[in-house]
C-alpha cells in the first residue's frame, strides 16, 4: 500500500507504516527542523511545507495525519477543535474532497480528545468522514502493548470506504479488562522502577510502573523536560538520554541526529520527540492493514452510548454509533521494563532539581507519597551530592 503523511513531524506514523510493509510517497510538514529529519530518512519522497497551501495529493491507499494537539491535550490551552492549531484537521477533509479519495484515513491524537468539550473533536471528525462515505472506528492504544515502556495512550482513528475498520482495530482475542496499575503505593517490591514528572509534585506526578509517563515536547520556553526514573533498588533518580527517548518513541537510535549536523540544539530533538507519534502503534496498524488482518468484531463487545462523554472506543454502526468494549492494550501487556530497555545510563537528577521536587513533595496536600519514596529521595541526595538536611 502507498501512504501520504500530513502533519508528519519526524515521521512517527510513516516510519511505523513502513515497518508494517507500506510505502510512503508524499509528506507534508511545516516545521523546518522536522522537515530536516524527514529529508534525511525520506530523500526521494515529495515533502510539502504548508498543509493550508497544499492542493494536490498523489493517488494513495492511506492518508494519515496526527494533526496538531496543542488545543486538545491536557497540557495545552484546551481551546478544543476550533483552536488555531487543532482546527487544521479540516485540511484533511478538504484534501479528501478535492483529490482522489484514499481507501483508508488514519488519524492520531491525544487521548484527551475524547473528553475535552464533550468530545466535540470526535463529533466533527466522524460527521465529516461519514458524509464523505467512510465507515469508521476508533480506540485508545498504549505502546506498552507493543514492547515500549512508555505510558502513552493515544487516540487511533481509522476510516475506510472499502471495508469496515472495526474488523481491523479490534483483535478477536483481546482481553478487554486488561489494565496496568501505575499508582505507587507502599508496596513497591513488584516493580524495579517508576517513571514520574520531576517538574511536578504538588498536584500531579504521572506515575508509570516500570515505564515512563508520556514524553512531552518541553516547556513554553522550549526547554527539555524528560520524565525522571526512580531506580528503586539503587535509590537513583535520573532522566533518560535523548537517544533512549528516540527508542521510547519506537525510532531507531540516532533518528534525529541530523539536527545536530545542521546546527539545531538538543532541545529541538526533545521537542520533536515529545510531539511524535509512537511508531510501535503505527507499526501495529500498518501490519494489520498491509497484511489484510481482518477479525470480525463480535456483537457482544458492542454497547449503546449516549456519547456524553464519548466512549473510549466506538464504531459507526448502521448509520449510528456504538461503543466497543476494549482495553488500551490490543496485543496484551507486553513491554520491556524501563531499566532493561535503556541503552544508556540515566543522567542523575541535579541537586537543584531534586531539592525543588522534594520540596513540592513534602508540601503536597493532594498526593499521599509513600514513605519509601520520600526516604529514597533523601538517600539519593546524600549518596549523589552529600546533602543532608
Amino acid at each position: 500500500m502507498n501512504t501520504i503523511g500530513l502533519f508528519a513531524g519526524i515521521g512517527g506514523i510513516e516510519h511505523g507504516l513502513t515497518e508494517g510493509g507500506m510505502t510512503t510517497i508524499q509528506l507534508c510538514e511545516i516545521m523546518p527542523e522536522a522537515r530536516c529529519v524527514l529529508q534525511r530518512h525520506y530523500p526521494n519522497v515529495r515533502i510539502d511545507e504548508d498543509v493550508t497551501k497544499l492542493r494536490d495529493l498523489e493517488p494513495a491507499d492511506v492518508l494519515a495525519g496526527g494533526f496538531p494537539c496543542q488545543n486538545l491535550s491536557i497540557a495545552g490551552n484546551k481551546q478544543g477543535i476550533t483552536g488555531e492549531q487543532s482546527s487544521l484537521v479540516n485540511e484533511i477533509f478538504r484534501l479528501i474532497e478535492t483529490n482522489q479519495r484514499p481507501h483508508f484515513v488514519l488519524i492520531e491524537n491525544v487521548a484527551n480528545i475524547i473528553s475535552l468539550r464533550q468530545g466535540e473533536a470526535i463529533e466533527l471528525i466522524t460527521r465529516r468522514l461519514s458524509a464523505l462515505g467512510y465507515e469508521w472506528a476508533y480506540r485508545l492504544v498504549d505502546p506498552r502493548s507493543f514492547g515500549i515502556p512508555q505510558r502513552r495512550p493515544r487516540f487511533i482513528f481509522l476510516a475506510s470506504n472499502i471495508i469496515h475498520p472495526k474488523d481491523i482495530l479490534f483483535p478477536t482475542n483481546e482481553d478487554v479488562d486488561t489494565i496496568i496499575d501505575d499508582k505507587l503505593g507502599n508496596d513497591v517490591e513488584n516493580a524495579e522502577a517508576y517513571g514520574f514528572y520531576w517538574t511536578e509534585g504538588k498536584i500531579g506526578i504521572g506515575w508509570a510502573k516500570d515505564s515512563i509517563p508520556p514524553l512531552k515536547c518541553g516547556s513554553s520556553l522550549g526547554l527539555p523536560s524528560a520524565p525522571a526514573i526512580w531506580d528503586i533498588q539503587h535509590n537513583m533518580f535520573g532522566t533518560p538520554s535523548v537517544e533512549d527517548a528516540e527508542r521510547l518513541q519506537g525510532f531507531p537510535e540516532g533518528w534525529t541526529n541530523v539536527l545536530l549536523e545542521n546546527g539545531f540544539k538538543d532541545n529541538k530533538r526533545w521537542k520533536l520527540l515529545g510531539n511524535a507519534v509512537n511508531t510501535a502503534v503505527s507499526t501495529w496498524v500498518g501490519q494489520r492493514l498491509e497484511n489484510g488482518i481482518v477479525e470480525p468484531l463480535a456483537d457482544e463487545r458492542l454497547f449503546r452510548s449516549n456519547l456524553r462523554p464519548w466512549p473510549k472506543a466506538a464504531i459507526s454502526h448502521n448509520g449510528g454509533i456504538m461503543g466497543v468494549k476494549a482495553s488500551f492494550y490490543p496485543n496484551g501487556i507486553n513491554y520491556v521494563p524501563i531499566l532493561d530497555f535503556l541503552h544508556h545510563p540515566l543522567k542523575p537528577l541535579s541537586l537543584k532539581a531534586t531539592l525543588g521536587f522534594r520540596k513540592r513533595v513534602l508540601e503536597s496536600t493532594l498526593i499521599k507519597y509513600p514513605e519509601v519514596f520520600k526516604n529514597s529521595i533523601a538517600t539519593y541526595l546524600n549518596n549523589q551530592y552529600n546533602y543532608v538536611e
